[in-house]
Order: structure tokens, then C-alpha cells, then sequence
């Protein structure tokens, strides 16, 4: 029975030591393990927040390679009178070739959501490796950020590839910066901006990778003049390309945020940083759309204690150096720098939610405070292979949390099914479950979700439209019309609740009240194709 011990660490140094021959090995084994986890959303359809919008409504636009300027100019949601801002250009690129390869097929995107990631997890262990960690703990770590639940969202939903887009962006630029500190050659510092600029154009939170890697060149004690001109420079002109691009794109929207409303929705959400590192270490609690009020503190304070044995034991540790500290401090900032954004609600109206796809990038902060641990690194001791044993553990749980939870993206009604349970206070959720239970004509529950978001939020926008659908499908045309008219009130730039009114007119006979409904539609969104549509049809009808 002694033989047994010795024989499983001999079988495992010699399986580690072919692993680790190249780094082609490596990135095999790591694509391998993706692959099987996340194979089965490859069947997977549209989930209807957002996806619709940004892929099923605009294939024209995204078949035709001559509009990826076009994705520089303009909101990511294609809006001229929307109510969110958000600057996506390489969102919106790295759908054509999906849309021109496949046109709506869901399969292409979801196919290059998990290409995406296996990248980002490739490049995730050679950017560990730079940093001197040793291989053993690079793959682990890189195996943690692989199959960990609460990344899921990123992977399953098209939406979520923005990201791990933004990862890859940020390692590339990060990576090109240790290679500038280990060899000192020039052509790494433009390629670091590169990258800066690209993770730029793919989300404004990679703003904040210049203060990181500022910070960074001071652990290492290299933040000479020079090189802060280079980089300060470089970084600089990317900004300067990319601000005033930002500003025309989404200069249009009427209800963007001021500095002071931006400030105070970070103070009511900050609290929502508690409940995601929570997610962080014990995802337990996984839902498509969490907001604060349903989401649970607990293991978020259960994370704090955890972090701080960490931080204790290293503080007492016998060979605690001042680098592997300030590398802790490091991998915290990284957290909360990438983390602090996406708490700043995009809009003055509804309650700002917490969706898990944007731990994706802070994550990795915390990955670094795990690689200078003591208990992350006892695995480089001669006895490591024991001391791996509980880790396995860990990747084989997480492997099967995130394999059900993958479930939950597989089509629109399960999504928000999930939504409306685990967010009952979600207006939106509410909302959208009963859209869904609507596109399947179940009009009984689609009624019923409807009012539980108005009982939520009385001016939850779309709703009242959404009941004049529903009124419309059961022949109730009196009430759909008053439905109609209250979304209008307190809704009046919503160009489909014109064009749903005109429709329930133009069927009632009334044409000028129908013709009335559709131009103003066009005046508010001159793109609405089917009011231009019904435009053109009652004319022909007049003549």
C-alpha cells in the first residue's frame, strides 16, 4: 500500500513534465477542457437581451463589410433616440463575420464566443508565466479562470464576448509591457498601445490600464522619465483618437448621465462590489440578471474573511517579500479598477443590474492575489503534488456548476424564466418574461409578468406597450389602444408604440388616425422600415 503514494507522485512528475515541454502543449490541453465544457452551447439560441438587438436586427448592417467604419461612428445599439450610450465599435465588427458567414444562425456566435475565450485563457497562462510565476501555478490559475462559474455569462451569452474581447485586449497590452521591462526594446511599447487602443474601442473601462500599469512599472522599479514619455505619449494619441469618436457616436442620446448622477449611482451601487466578490470565490448564487436587493451579502462577507486569512498568513509568512506584497496591492487595484465602472448605472431610470459577465476582467486581479499566497504557493514546494489535490477539487466542482449553469442561456424563455425568479424586484425581468411567454402567443402569463413589472415600477417603459400587444392579440382593441396611449404618455419617443397604435387604427378603419401614428414613427425613427412599409400600402390602397 506504501507503494501507491510514490507512485501516483511518479506519474504525475513525468505527465507534468511532458506537459510542460511547450507551451503548444499547454494551450492543447487548456482548448481540450474548454471545448468539452462549453461544447453544447454551440446549439444554444438567442437569449433576447440583447443579443436581439445588436445581432437579429441589424444582419444587413453586419453583412456588409463596408459598414465597419460605419461601427466607429455610431452607439453599439444603433439608437438615435435610446436611452443607454454605450461605445462597442469592436463589439459590432467582430459580429460580421458570423453574420456574413451565417447571417442570424446562432450557432457561428456562439462558436466565437468560446474561440474567444479559450484565447483569452491561453493568453491568461502565457501573461502568468511572464509574470514569473511558475508554470504549475500559471495552469492552474488559468484552469480556475477557464471553468469558473460566474464567467459563464460571458461565454453562453453573445452579448458577454465584449468582455472577454476587452481580456484579451488588456493581457496583450499588459503582456507587450513585461516584455518591454524584460528586454527593453521600443517596438513592445507600441504594440502595449496598440492593444491599449483596441481594448479602447472595445469597452471605456480600459481607461483605467495606464494608472495599473504605471503602478506596475513601480513594483518593478522600473518608472524611468523615458520610459513614462514613451508610454505617456503612446497612450496620449490613443485617447485622443478615441474620445472624440466616443463623444460624436453617442452625443445623441437624450438621457445620458451627468457627472453628478454618474457619481451618485456609483455610491448606490458600490455595496453591489460586496455581492460580486462573493460571486468571485463562492458562485453559489448565479443568476442571468441579479440587482442588489435580490442578491444575497452573504458569501460576499464570507469572501472579506477569506481575504483577509490570506492576507494575514502572508503577512506572517517567513518569506514574505516586499514585492510579492506590493503584488497583492497590485492585483487588488486591478479588481476594483476594472470592477468600479460597470457599477455606474447607464441611464437615469430603473434599477441598475449586476451581470456576472463583468467580473470577467476583474477576476484576474484576484488571481493575483491567489498566485502570491501561501496557498498557492505551497505547490512549488517538492511536495506540491499533495497540495494540488484540494484545487482539483475546486476546478471539479466548478467544471460541473458552470456545465448545468450553461443551461439557463440554452433559449429566451429559460433566460428570463431564471431572470424573473432569482431578480423578483427586476421590473425588467418581470417585463421580458411575460415579452417571451407574448412571441410563444401564451397571452394569459404574458399578461400576468407584464403587470408584475408595473407592480414593480409603475413606468417601467415598454410595458404598457407590450399590454396593448397582448390586448391587440386577444381582440380586446379598446384596451390595447388606452395601453398604447399610457405608454405614449410617459414614453413618447417609443417610435413601436406609434407604429403598434397605427396598426390597431389602420385595422379599425380609421386611416387618417393610422397615417397620423406611422409618420410620426419615421419622424422619430426614420429606419423603421415597416412604417415605411404601411406608409406605402395605405397609399396604394388611396389610390
Amino acid at each position: 500500500m506504501r507503494r501507491i503514494p510514490a507512485l501516483i507522485h511518479t506519474t504525475l512528475q513525468k505527465w507534468e513534465s511532458e506537459l510542460f515541454e511547450s507551451n503548444a502543449r499547454v494551450y492543447t490541453m487548456l482548448c481540450v477542457v474548454g471545448v468539452l465544457l462549453y461544447a453544447k452551447t454551440f446549439l444554444f439560441g438567442y437569449t433576447y437581451l440583447d443579443d436581439h438587438v445588436l445581432v437579429l436586427n441589424n444582419i444587413p448592417f453586419l453583412g456588409d463589410l463596408g459598414n465597419i467604419f460605419k461601427a466607429f461612428t455610431q452607439d453599439v445599439f444603433f439608437m438615435t433616440n435610446g436611452t443607454t450610450a454605450y461605445y462597442r465599435p469592436l463589439l459590432t465588427i467582430s459580429f460580421m463575420p458570423e453574420a456574413m458567414l451565417g447571417k442570424a444562425l446562432p450557432f457561428f456566435y456562439h462558436f466565437t464566443n468560446v474561440g474567444i475565450h479559450l484565447t483569452a485563457v491561453c493568453l491568461l497562462y502565457l501573461v502568468f508565466t511572464k509574470l514569473k510565476y511558475s508554470k504549475r501555478i500559471s495552469l492552474l490559475l488559468a484552469l480556475i479562470f477557464l471553468v469558473h462559474p460566474a464567467l459563464t455569462q460571458a461565454v453562453a451569452w453573445i452579448p458577454g464576448r465584449n468582455d472577454s474581447l476587452l481580456a484579451i485586449f488588456v493581457l496583450a497590452s499588459f503582456k507587450y509591457l513585461l516584455d518591454f521591462i524584460e528586454e527593453g526594446k521600443r517596438e513592445y511599447i507600441a504594440w502595449s498601445v496598440v492593444f491599449f487602443s483596441l481594448a479602447l474601442f472595445t469597452k471605456e473601462t480600459a481607461i483605467a490600464l495606464p494608472v495599473l500599469f504605471v503602478l506596475y512599472l513601480w513594483i518593478r522599479d522600473r518608472l524611468s522619465k523615458t520610459a513614462m514619455l514613451e508610454f505617456g505619449a503612446g497612450w496620449l494619441i490613443a485617447i485622443l483618437v478615441w474620445l472624440p469618436l466616443r463623444i460624436m457616436a453617442t452625443s445623441s442620446n437624450p438621457q445620458a448621465l451627468s457627472i453628478h448622477d454618474m457619481f451618485a449611482s456609483f455610491l448606490t451601487n458600490v455595496p453591489g462590489t460586496l455581492q460580486l466578490l462573493g460571486k468571485a470565490f463562492f458562485p453559489f448564487n448565479l443568476s442571468v440578471l441579479p440587482i442588489l436587493q435580490d442578491t444575497t451579502f452573504l458569501w460576499g462577507y464570507a469572501a472579506v474573511a477569506l481575504i483577509t486569512a490570506i492576507l494575514l498568513l502572508h503577512l506572517l509568512g517567513k518569506q514574505t517579500s516586499r514585492r510579492s506584497s506590493l503584488m497583492m496591492l497590485f492585483g487588488f487595484v486591478w479588481f476594483l479598477l476594472f470592477l468600479w465602472p460597470s457599477l455606474i448605472g447607464s441611464d437615469s431610470s430603473g434599477a441598475t443590474d449586476f451581470i456576472e459577465h463583468r467580473l470577467y476582467l476583474p477576476l484576474i486581479g484576484l488571481l493575483i492575489i491567489l498566485a502570491e499566497s501561501s496557498f498557492v504557493r505551497s505547490l512549488n514546494e517538492p511536495a506540491g503534488e499533495w497540495f494540488l489535490q484540494p484545487w482539483l477539487v475546486v476546478l471539479l466542482i466548478f467544471f460541473g456548476m458552470t456545465f448545468v449553469h450553461e443551461n439557463v442561456f440554452a433559449d429566451k424563455l429559460v433566460f428570463w424564466q431564471n431572470a424573473a425568479f432569482n431578480s423578483p424586484h427586476s421590473s425588467l425581468a418581470q417585463k421580458n418574461l411575460g415579452a417571451m411567454y407574448y412571441l410563444d402567443q401564451n397571452y394569459p402569463l404574458a399578461e400576468t409578468y407584464s403587470k408584475k413589472a408595473l407592480a414593480v415600477n409603475p413606468q417601467e417603459l415598454m410595458v404598457h406597450n407590450n399590454l396593448g400587444l397582448i390586448y391587440a392579440g386577444e381582440g380586446r382593441t379598446k384596451e390595447a389602444e388606452q395601453e398604447y396611449l399610457q405608454e405614449l404618455s410617459f414614453n413618447p419617443q417609443y417610435d413601436s408604440a406609434h407604429f403598434n397604435l397605427g396598426l390597431l387604427y389602420y385595422g379599425a378603419g380609421d386611416y387618417a388616425a393610422a397615417r397620423k401614428q406611422w409618420e410620426m414613427t419615421l419622424q422619430i425613427n426614420p429606419n423603421y422600415t415597416d412604417a415605411i412599409w404601411a406608409l406605402l400600402t395605405l397609399q396604394a390602397q388611396r389610390k
